[in-house]
């Protein structure tokens, strides 16, 4: 189920999924918990929607990176952008903080979707 789409996916819709799909009947704290050690096992990787709400994809890329991503079918484009990596460098260095990282999320509506 999780390489038929590359689009960010929340828990719930996992679980509507596995139901409606293959009539597979866990329960939703079940399949929390399920993503939850994949994303531990780097299997699958976390987006947070704009509400707060977290959504899950196989993971695709082995080093850090950010996401945009659509606010309404989900989709993503993942990037790295070296200035967002040498300022948080930067700001490290002038607090003195060790061992910083930083996650940063654009939204926007995809091309698809604009269209519809």
């Amino acid at each position: 189920m999780l390489r038929s789409s590359d689009r960010f996916r929340s828990a719930r819709q996992f679980y509507n999924d596995l139901y409606q799909a293959h009539g597979i009947r866990i329960g939703l704290v079940t399949v929390y918990r399920i993503l939850r050690l994949f994303t531990d096992m780097k299997i699958t990787e976390i987006q947070h929607a704009e509400d707060g709400e977290m959504l899950y994809r196989l993971c695709t890329a082995s080093h850090h990176h950010h996401h945009l991503l659509c606010r309404r079918c989900g989709s993503a484009i993942d990037f790295t952008a070296d200035e967002i990596e040498d300022f948080t460098s930067q700001l490290a260095q002038l607090h003195r903080f060790t061992d910083v990282s930083h996650r940063i999320d654009f939204y926007g509506t995809c091309p698809r979707c604009a269209q519809i």
